[in-house]
């Protein structure tokens, strides 16, 4: 079977080690776009988008994306904001399952204010400032988000179980091709 998963989410719900993971346990190659993104640029997202503005660096992302075209058997962790731009979900859709990884707001807020170097948008904010501006976000994604093909929920309860997203999106699978 020809598989391809892309991952979307909001900054820090974990797309890329979930995706890694998953991939791992499918038995499938695994791709990072802001990594393929940076390797393309010979820079990283922050240094892009301080050098040649979001605009350019929305640009690059949606030509990184489409490269995916002839992927397969893959799974592609996409960044926070790539269903957002140019039609990035519907093609996504078009073209394999989209699977939203829904986290917790709180369990991002803790993640971003652990590793905050990594996250430039959240710079000097306080956990009270981190969360309502991720909060914010969600509010403004979520419309977009939730056209995903399977959406699977991380909360403050525990992990999320492998076996059960695989089953989720085998289900899908079978009924997007019949």
């Amino acid at each position: 079977m020809k598989l391809k998963l892309y991952i979307i989410g909001m900054p820090g719900t974990g797309k890329t080690h979930f995706g890694r993971t998953l991939a791992q346990s499918m038995k499938m190659q695994f791709f990072d776009l802001d990594e393929m993104i940076e390797k393309r640029e010979g820079c990283t997202i922050r240094k892009l988008v301080q050098d040649k503005g979001e605009k350019y660096f929305r640009e690059t992302e949606h030509d990184v994306l489409l490269s995916t075209i002839n992927y397969n058997n893959c799974v592609i962790a996409c960044g926070g904001g790539t269903p957002l731009h140019y039609n990035n979900m519907e093609w996504m859709k078009s073209r394999g399952i989209v699977v939203w990884l829904n986290t917790d707001l709180r369990i991002i807020t803790t993640r971003i204010a652990n590793n905050i170097t990594r996250r430039p948008m959240f710079l000097g904010l306080n956990d009270a400032e981190l969360y309502q501006k991720l909060k914010d976000l969600y509010e403004k994604r979520r419309k977009v988000y939730v056209k995903a093909d399977v959406s699977i929920e991380q909360n403050s309860g525990g992990g999320i179980s492998l076996s059960a997203v695989i089953q989720k999106v085998m289900k899908f699978s079978r009924s997007f091709r019949t």
